[in-house]
């Protein structure tokens, strides 16, 4: 009897250590990642405004930079542009529980987050009054690193009331 003990006890322990081994770890998304235009698929802005008078000026610089502890993930997107720079700070609690705030733009805002295997998974909801009534956005993304952690890849939908638009933004390690 002990040794049938002994034994079962030790294929548990295997069992274990196999699926812990075998599990999705989460992506290492910690860095600084420069947006990759040429393999990006960037939405276009056909008939939403008019052309701005630096519309003949370069595409701005996106950098990315990401700061990743267990489950917070701080991410600082630095657009740079000739010699103005403009940052904005996100920080999400992956933990799949809803994070509620002040929007800058006012209403509320929900933000969702979770490590889902080898992906990060965030979607925000914002919600906000205007003269046409409550208006409800949305945005699902999804973060990937390619295999050899070089590529940063979020494919992203957002929902507003003007329609649905999609991208793919590719992020190169630097």
């Amino acid at each position: 009897m002990k040794h049938a003990q002994v034994m079962i006890g030790t294929v548990a322990a295997l069992l274990l250590a196999v699926g812990v081994a075998t599990a999705p770890a989460q992506p290492q998304l910690s860095g600084t990642w420069v947006l990759d235009r040429a393999q990006s698929q960037l939405p276009s802005h056909e008939g939403q405004n008019k052309p701005s008078p630096d519309a003949q000026a370069p595409p701005p610089e996106v950098k990315l930079r990401v700061e990743q502890q267990g489950n917070a993930v701080k991410v600082t997107r630095t657009m740079t542009m000739g010699t103005r720079e403009r940052s904005m700070t996100d920080t999400y609690v992956a933990d799949g529980s809803d994070q509620t705030h002040r929007g800058y733009r006012g209403g509320n805002v929900v933000t969702r987050a979770a490590f889902e295997g080898d992906r990060l998974v965030v979607t925000v909801m914002q919600t906000r009054k205007s003269d046409q009534g409550e208006r409800t956005m949305s945005q699902h993304s999804t973060w990937s690193v390619s295999p050899d952690g070089r590529l940063l890849t979020i494919d992203t939908t957002m929902q507003t009331p003007s329609g649905d638009r999609a991208m793919k933004t590719v992020y190169v390690r630097s």
